[in-house]
């Protein structure tokens, strides 16, 4: 299942700069039971990686209407600035489109606020996956009734009814860019260390509340689920490692020295998209998560549970601080032995493990009884060989000063699940009580 996110994809930017790409109930805020209005709305014509996207085209358009999109992408329904819907929103803007759906920007006009209405396509998986995700999120919004833990909220969710086609809809609180779409406005430059330090205590503290409160697994955490609570436009910045960055920096068309930077005026977070979340006791997908930012127990087969977030999370402080994905891939094996490069050696348990569950696609049984990954001679190719051989430790990936940083990200990305923190003694580490003038 996949949630509906706010805003862009990195799909085409990725490619662009060499990163790897790719219960109904029945209307009503919740301050009541999660409800879907059953009232007709007076309408006016005008896994892997599924993010949300959209491509402009050069053609003319009407003007506030939605882009135009190209023939080979799904087709949503057409919106116009000034759309009303459930007889209380009034369309503004456009946010993103994906598989499952469209989110627009609009005004609340019964609260006087700004909102974002995901509204999903008319296919009955996708209706009823949406509706889970609002299940999950009227949990969070009662457990967290403060909204004091960093997780999206829900307002309310409704049908909407347009050309025979009825819609469902989830109305959440409207929120900033993303942290993806922070380093591209950057040039894929990293963050300050300070804003990396906010931000990842905020995650945390968040997983805390997800994992020990709820027992809820985010399963998608990445840098376009992690928005930015304010929508004020980042300020002009320097950036303080420009000269660092640039000599290590994997992507030479983004090296645009002098380029401008920006900071956030705030770094206050809130996750979002929540649709492939998973409690504990509810069936585990064999796979989760965006490839890049799997864990290797997800990849090995070997079962998951929370700690795969603090995982997920790890990739993400790497990437706030390279600009750059920790492992850009999209073979299994290859993907391993980037983490194995990156990291250190995998432990001798986690791959007998793995090979007692008959996984000779990724391990290897040297006699007399030594496990190792079926690497070289499983590489894919002489490329995918020398890719790995050009990983670089993770320690090697950081500036002197912020040597905690590195050891913060290492400690989220053990290869040994067992071993790995949990949310709330991640809470714990030194980097986060460090004191970091950049």
């Amino acid at each position: 299942m996949q949630g509906l996110g706010y805003g862009s994809s990195r799909k085409s930017s990725r490619q662009s700069r060499s990163r790897s790409n790719k219960r109904q109930k029945t209307a009503g805020d919740l301050n009541q039971p999660l409800s879907v209005s059953s009232c007709t709305d007076t309408y006016t014509s005008d896994s892997d990686d599924s993010d949300y996207s959209y491509s402009e085209v050069s053609e003319p358009k009407k003007a506030g209407a939605g882009p135009r999109l190209e023939k080979d992408e799904v087709q949503h329904f057409e919106w116009r600035v000034g759309l009303q819907m459930n007889a209380r929103y009034v369309v503004s803007k456009f946010l993103g489109d994906g598989t499952f759906g469209r989110v627009l920007q609009a005004k609340d006009c019964k609260r006087n606020r700004q909102v974002a209405i995901k509204i999903i396509r008319n296919v009955a998986k996708y209706t009823r996956n949406a509706m889970r995700e609002a299940e999950i999120l009227q949990d969070i919004r009662a457990a967290d009734p403060k909204q004091s833990h960093g997780c999206v909220r829900l307002h309310e969710t409704f049908f909407h009814e347009a050309d025979g086609e009825r819609l469902f809809c989830l109305v959440c609180e409207a929120l900033g860019m993303s942290l993806y779409d922070l380093l591209k406005q950057n040039q894929y430059r990293g963050l300050w260390v300070q804003d990396i330090q906010s931000i990842s205590r905020q995650c945390l503290e968040a997983l805390r509340f997800l994992h020990a409160d709820l027992n809820l697994t985010h399963t998608d955490l990445k840098l376009e689920n992690v928005l930015l609570r304010s929508s004020e436009a980042p300020l002009p910045s320097k950036f303080p490692r420009e000269e660092f960055w640039q000599s290590q920096s994997s992507s030479s068309s983004s090296r645009r020295s002098g380029s401008g930077y920006v900071r956030p005026q705030s770094t206050e977070i809130t996750l979002i998209d929540f649709g492939n979340a998973t409690y504990e006791l509810e069936h585990h997908s064999s796979i989760i998560n965006t490839r890049q930012y799997r864990a290797p127990e997800v990849i090995l087969s070997l079962g998951w549970n929370e700690v795969s977030d603090l995982w997920s999370i790890g990739c993400i402080v790497s990437e706030l601080y390279t600009g750059e994905l920790l492992f850009r891939t999209h073979e299994s094996l290859e993907h391993l032995a980037l983490m194995q490069r990156a990291l250190e050696r995998f432990p001798q348990t986690l791959l007998a493990k793995a090979g007692g569950n008959h996984n000779d696609r990724f391990v290897v049984k040297d006699p007399p009884s030594t496990w190792r990954l079926r690497w070289p001679e499983g590489a894919p190719s002489e490329a995918s060989s020398n890719k790995v051989r050009q990983q670089r430790p993770l320690h090697q990936m950081v500036q002197k000063q912020h040597r905690s940083l590195a050891d913060f990200t290492a400690s989220l990305l053990i290869l040994d699940p067992s071993k790995r923190p949990s949310a709330k003694h991640a809470l714990d580490h030194a980097f986060l009580a460090e004191r970091f003038t950049d």
